[in-house]
């Protein structure tokens, strides 16, 4: 079994360990793997274990030491998992999901985050770095707070752990409110193909956003209605306000998705609008060129006598021409007087 290292120390790597051990008052980052049963054996110790990668290479870690059961390592394993909360013997296990948004490429990601809790231990497994994790981690490697993250209950840790989780959402959900705002204003002003690329991409992240958030709020209601004891009385309502949250995000994205659904509308209106433009400025060219062209026509038949030429002393062409230029001068007006132009 390989060495736990506390998070200062050095990157971290797939399939990396790291380790925040509370007992008797104290907190370890050092502990080896083959300690770590031992510590489990004190029912006051707490233990934070994190995983960096995929879980696989610690199977045995997990199902040894921690008892976990193959189905749920094996689910741990899996890169891609809907969010659910399952109860085992010794243990609960619950997947949720990490959230961010690349306003460059207008993509979303949304990260997969085991968590495995018990008595006196929590593991969260994850294949990607997330830096409010991270943050949180560093928090519980504080040897000189006053009231350690860690030293009230493993129920605690886990609210407080899917508090930042949520928390985490909300500046995505307000850069992706900036970005709508802005193109707002392009889509009436603009149709180009990018436009309409840029509203089917941000389409297709807020459906993915929604599509993992759905079921966390489920998720964060089974917590408290199916661990029983596990959660505190006191907690209930900390839990609850985990619930409110997710709900209020639900409830953003499904208020961005009509944004864009209406948004496209628009931004077709607009094509529309654009096309009826240059159609109507093409049959006004057309339609001021039809008479003239008429004219020209008839005086250019190719016939061997024609009055207009055999007839002419010079000055037919100059009236033809300023009869022409007179026509045009007359559509011209008549089309800005009805308002066509």
């Amino acid at each position: 079994m390989q060495q736990l290292q506390p998070l200062q120390d050095k990157p971290l790597q797939e399939g990396e360990l790291r380790a925040v051990v509370w007992q008797n008052g104290k907190i370890s980052t050092e502990s080896p793997p083959e300690k770590l049963q031992e510590v489990l054996q004190d029912p006051h110790a707490l233990i934070w274990l994190d995983i960096v990668g995929n879980c696989g290479p610690q199977e045995t870690l997990l199902h040894n030491v921690f008892e976990l059961a193959p189905i749920t390592i094996q689910t741990m394993a899996e890169e891609k998992e809907r969010a659910k909360f399952n109860e085992q013997d010794n243990y609960y296990y619950l997947v949720v999901h990490g959230m961010s948004f690349d306003t460059q490429t207008n993509e979303a990601v949304t990260p997969k985050i085991d968590i495995v809790f018990g008595k006196n231990f929590l593991i969260t497994s994850h294949y990607a770095s997330l830096p409010w994790l991270d943050s949180l981690f560093e928090e519980a490697q504080e040897k000189s707070a006053e009231e350690h993250l860690m030293s009230r209950s493993i129920a605690f840790l886990l609210y407080t752990l899917l508090d930042a989780l949520v928390d985490s959402y909300f500046p995505v959900l307000d850069d992706i409110d900036e970005i709508i705002d802005d193109l707002e204003d392009v889509t009436v002003n603009s149709t180009s193909n990018d436009v309409q690329v840029r509203i089917f991409r941000i389409k297709r992240s807020l459906a993915q956003m929604r599509r993992v958030i759905s079921p966390q709020v489920e998720v964060a209601n089974a917590l408290v209605a199916r661990t029983g004891k596990f959660v505190p009385a006191e907690l209930e309502p900390y839990f609850a306000d985990i619930h409110d949250h997710l709900i209020r995000a639900f409830e953003v994205l499904d208020s961005y998705r009509d944004l864009m659904s209406g948004m496209l509308d628009v931004y077709l209106t607009t094509v529309s609008n654009r096309l009826n433009t240059v159609m109507k400025q093409l049959t006004i060219i057309a339609t001021v060129f039809m008479p003239i062209t008429f004219i020209t026509g008839v005086f250019g038949q190719n016939f061997g006598h024609l009055p207009q030429v055999e007839h002419d002393n010079g000055y037919l062409f100059w009236i033809v021409l300023a009869f022409m230029g007179l026509i045009t001068a007359l559509q011209l007006w008549y089309f800005k007087k009805r308002g066509w132009l």
